[in-house]
This record gives structure tokens, sequence and C-alpha cells, in this order.
């Protein structure tokens, strides 16, 4: 990650360099599509691979997957989205970018709806989400055109960003300390909400680092803030898959990871939204929407997954019938 990085930071606008909304919403938009494809291509390929496998034989799975050239492909549009998401928060504002990557939800069940319908035995999407899938893509666009921001500083203030990294490093702390006490309740929406908080803080950290010229990142200390959260979030999201229902865990993440980014734009890069009445309306109600689309959208795709592991990580096998 440290060379894309490097091929980022030398790309477009440098220290004072003029920011580009429409190029900044075009690439997040790819971005949400790249995650989108990465996820709908490993979460088949998972599907497929472990359907000839014992109940809980993960390393064996894993085994296959790597020489799947699907799952393979998977993780390259993964890498893609990365970088796209990163080269959308050089040019663009946290407060445009994070909410437009929520889209990659949309476009992931409109994606696994056009491969399934060649398998008869996979269930379609259902009236509900399509429903929630409008309600996101409409007050997605309802926010983005009424926030109309101030693109701030491309660089963050130091104090305001070490207090968000400690505020969510402490949440992430307590919900593994609640997770490790035998018989504690909601494990997985616990671990969920780290895992959120963490990937927003991620997001922040990646403006920051991607501003950097390429030969300032290795003595930046946001380059290894930005490291450690982002392995951070995962282990607290693969954590939180393992701990309980998809269903529990997955809305609580996809809404707080944009809300994070988004509240703490203003702080940490001086970015505002657009005053004036008409555009605060607009922009409540976007947020609204979106909350609420994202989360039905979640929750309804979640209750349909059969295993309690994420699309993207390879589910074990069901156990076989008894003889």
């Amino acid at each position: 990650m440290q060379d894309v990085v490097e091929v980022l930071a030398a790309a477009g606008p440098h220290r004072g360099g003029s920011p580009n909304l429409a190029l900044s919403v075009l690439l997040a938009l790819l971005s949400a599509c790249a995650f989108a494809v990465s996820t709908v291509v490993q979460h088949r390929a998972a599907t497929v691979a472990g359907q000839d496998l014992p109940q809980g034989a993960v390393l064996r799975l894993v085994g296959k997957l790597v020489r799947n050239k699907a799952w393979i492909g998977g993780q390259a549009a993964a890498l893609t989205g990365f970088c796209l998401h990163a080269a959308a928060l050089k040019f663009g504002p946290v407060v445009v970018v994070q909410p437009l990557l929520s889209g990659g939800l949309v476009i992931s069940l409109a994606l696994g709806a056009l491969v399934d319908r060649r398998h008869p035995e996979r269930l379609l999407p259902e009236k509900g989400q399509w429903i929630a899938a409008g309600v996101v893509a409409v007050t997605l666009g309802l926010f983005v055109v009424s926030a109309r921001p101030d693109h701030g500083g491309a660089f963050a203030r130091p104090g305001p960003l070490l207090v968000c990294v400690g505020a969510a490093a402490a949440v992430m702390l307590l919900g593994a300390l609640w997770a490790l006490r035998p018989g504690a309740a909601h494990k997985a929406l616990v671990l969920g909400l780290g895992a959120g908080f963490g990937f927003g803080i991620t997001g922040l950290l990646l403006k920051d680092v991607v501003a950097h010229p390429p030969g300032e990142l290795l003595t930046s200390w946001t380059t290894y803030l930005l490291l450690a959260s982002g392995a951070a979030s995962i282990t607290f999201a693969q954590w939180a898959y393992q701990s309980g229902q998809l269903i529990e865990c997955l809305p609580v993440m996809a809404i707080l990871e944009p809300l994070v980014a988004v509240g703490l734009a203003a702080p940490v890069y001086g970015e505002r939204l657009a005053p004036g009445v008409l555009a605060t309306t607009g922009q409540v109600v976007g947020v609204l929407g979106l909350v609420a689309g994202v989360a039905v959208l979640a929750r309804r795709t979640a209750a349909r997954e059969t295993t309690s592991v994420p699309l993207a990580v390879p589910a074990p096998a069901p156990a076989p019938p008894p003889a």
C-alpha cells in the first residue's frame, strides 16, 4: 500500500493546489463501483469454492481462493477502489467523498442481481431492498448537490486529528474489553461500532497522507497512523463478523463510516457546508434519508445472507446433511 500512496501523492495538486470537486465526485463514484465489483466477485467466488468443503474449513477455503482467478480479480478491484478513494480525497473534500462511497451498497445490489439471475438457486433482491437502494441514491444526490462545501485545508490540523484518533481508539478499546467478557451480549454490534469509527477515522487520515509529496511519506506521522487505523479497523470488522450475525454489525458499520468522517471534517480540515435555509434543509434531509436508506438496505441484505461473515470474506460451507 505504501507504493500506491506514493503514486497518489505524486499526482494532482500539491501544496496549495486547486481542488476539483467534479473530478473528486467522479473518482469517488468510480471507487464505489470498484469496491462493489470486489464485493460481488469475492462473495460469489467464496460461495462456489466452499461448496465441497466441510463446515469451518476456513484455511482450506483460503487455499482454494488464492488460486481462484475470479477471487484474485476481486482483490485487484478492491485495490483499485482504494486508489480511486485516495485520489478522490486528494482532489475533493471529505464531506462529499465519504458519503458517495455509501453508494457502493446500491451498486453491489445491482451487480449481485445481474450475476445471480443466471443461478436459479440463488435469491434475488426483494422489493424492499430496491426501494432502500433508491432512497440511498436520491438522498445521496440531494446531499451532494446541497452541500457545496468549502474545501478547507489539504492537510489535517494536528490537534483535532489526534483528539479524533484518540477518541476512536478509546471506542475500540472499550469495544474489545466488552467483547472479551464471557457471555457478553451484542458482541457483534459493539465491535461493529468500533470498526465503523475506525474506518471513518481512516478516511480522515487518508486525505492528509495523499496530500504529502512522496518524499515526505515515510517521515509523516499520519502515514503510520493511517496504517495502524486501517489494520485495527479491518481486525475489528473481522472480529465483529465472527462474533455474531451479519445483520447486527453491518448496518452500524455502513452508517458510522461516512457519518464519523463527515462530522469530523470541520474541526480536522475546516470543511464547511453551504449556509442558508434551503441548503441546510437539503443537507439535513439528505443525511437523514441516507442514514435510513443505508440502514434498511444493509439490514435487509444481511438478513438474506445465510452465513455470519461478510460478503467479501470467505465463508465456511454449510455442514453436509446426515447420512
